[in-house]
């Protein structure tokens, strides 16, 4: 394809490119001149790769530090945008960072601009249409909210009449450039039917995915992803059970997390509802606090099994240099037995178990804690996510449960883990 000028060979730009990033970190004279008009067209060729353009008029927006804006237009078809070359202004403060070179092209945007408003436009009015009771489109924040599995089907296949309205844009870009670049995001809701007193907008929603609209829309892809997620919204308990889901999909599927454990029948006292950042009783409201939801269990999809998150960091969260676990205390002396801290560590002895855990660290990316039960050593090891922030370790819960001489239980249906 023909154009304006040839742009700069790739390894040319890459040295561009570094030599922008140095001058970054410490700026340039406020007075340097904007990258020239064949910097910023050759930046212009690299946004607007499949359609030719041409120089339609450039402007001095700003004088110092230097910012001057070219209108480009294209050659195939009624479109214009813009192109920018730049020295930034100065910014100070906390983190100061000088003047520096800059390159902008808004084509992504100015494509996105043909087809955007038509197409909210359209998804609009076909759920009024035909969508069925109680499904709802928010154009402003263009969301399709649902209440069923049955009106997730229906939904994307609105979609798909919706994105047939990009099929115009193949005559200028691929399909891939436009869904990178330039395609119409649909938020996708399940909501509970609860409407809002003030404007009737949804409440009690429950984000299931986007759905990119971009002429090529895969309505299979997309049904599947938005069913995966709302099945594991049911799993979750987040959502109720759902008549309309198709039998199996559920198969396999896990809660995300637990946040509850029972021992013999007796719950762990984490009271993470009552959780508050003036009193926190217990290391695990403070990560509920900070972290929200799963900070106890959670699935490993990896490992097959649910994990534990056993902390290191004190049995009081008023005391910041302790060592100790207030899970381990809590689980033994549930189980009837008894809990020490010492200098490196802590233990138990609940019946005829009795072991020590010292917190090591990280180690070669992986949270590490020495293991003694028993009078064997081993190391307790996972990775640093799985784990949190905090100092801890994560382990599953079969293996948690032997600590103590205790079998374990996933009750997904109550969302409890069960050491019996």
């Amino acid at each position: 394809m023909r154009r304006l000028r040839p742009p700069l060979p790739v390894t040319l730009l890459a040295c561009c490119a570094l030599a922008a990033a140095a001058l970054s970190a410490c700026g340039v004279p406020i007075d340097t001149p904007a990258p020239s008009e064949a910097e910023v067209l050759d930046y212009a060729s690299l946004q607007c790769p499949n359609e030719d353009f041409e120089v339609v008029g450039s402007e001095e927006v700003r004088e110092l530090p230097q910012k001057v804006v070219y209108t480009l237009r294209s050659t195939e078809r009624d479109l214009t945008f813009t192109a920018t070359g730049e020295i930034t202004e100065p910014v100070s403060g906390k983190f100061p960072t000088g003047p520096k070179p800059s390159v902008s092209c808004d084509y992504p945007s100015a494509v996105l601009g043909l087809y955007y408003d038509d197409v909210v436009a359209e998804l609009d009015g076909l759920v009024a249409e035909r969508g069925s009771d109680g499904m709802v489109f928010t154009p402003d924040d263009a969301t399709l909210y649902v209440r069923s599995y049955d009106q997730i089907e229906e939904g994307v296949r609105l979609l798909a009449e919706a994105d047939a309205l990009y099929e115009p844009e193949l005559a200028y870009n691929p399909l891939e450039w436009i869904r990178e670049n330039a395609s119409t995001s649909i938020g996708v809701r399940w909501f509970d039917g609860t409407l809002s007193v003030e404007d009737g907008s949804p409440e009690g929603w429950r984000h299931l995915g986007d759905v990119a609209l971009y002429g090529g829309l895969d309505a299979g892809e997309g049904l599947g992803e938005l069913a995966d997620a709302y099945a594991q919204l049911i799993a979750d308990g987040d959502a109720p059970s759902d008549p309309t889901l198709p039998e199996g999909l559920l198969e396999g599927v896990h809660r995300s997390s637990i946040d509850r454990v029972s021992v013999r029948g007796a719950e762990v006292p984490f009271d993470l509802e009552g959780a508050n950042n003036r009193d926190a009783t217990n290391p695990y409201q403070r990560y509920h606090l900070s972290e929200g939801g799963g900070v106890v269990a959670h699935w490993s999809e990896r490992q097959g099994a649910y994990l534990i998150r056993v902390n290191m960091d004190g049995t009081d969260p008023r005391e910041h240099d302790e060592t100790g676990s207030w899970l381990v205390q809590q689980v033994a002396e549930l189980a009837g037995g008894s809990y020490q801290g010492d200098a490196t560590g802590f233990s138990w002895n609940v019946g005829g178990m009795r072991g020590h855990m010292e917190y090591l660290g990280l180690e070669d990316g992986k949270r590490v804690a020495r293991l003694e039960l028993n009078g064997r050593t081993s190391y307790v090891t996972c990775e640093s996510g799985d784990a949190g922030l905090s100092d801890a370790v994560a382990m599953p819960i079969d293996d948690f449960a032997a600590l103590f001489g205790l079998s374990a239980r996933a009750d997904e249906a109550e969302g409890v883990i069960r050491l019996e």
